[in-house]
């Protein structure tokens, strides 16, 4: 769950984020759950809907990037056989 944009939604129902959003429903639900990500153009308007940086909004998505690209840079370190 994607408990700080579930916060970031107040009173409004999934519905009315998802009309101010462009999408349905369901679409605007599977992102509060973490069963699939915003367009990031759509990231982005919601950093300035919610005035809430979409790094804190996708906290797992940016932490997850960020923890794959820095097992990158250490495997890129490791020597080499052969």
């Amino acid at each position: 769950m994607r408990e700080e944009l579930i916060k970031a939604r107040g009173n409004k129902s999934q519905e009315e984020m998802a009309e101010i959003f462009g999408v349905r429903q369901q679409t605007y639900s599977s992102w509060e759950t973490g069963r699939s990500k915003p367009l990031p153009l759509i990231m982005k308007q919601m950093e300035i809907y919610f005035s809430i940086p979409m790094e804190e909004l996708f906290f797992d998505l940016f932490n997850s990037e960020m923890l794959l690209s820095s097992n990158d840079q250490q495997l890129a370190t490791l020597p080499r056989t052969g």
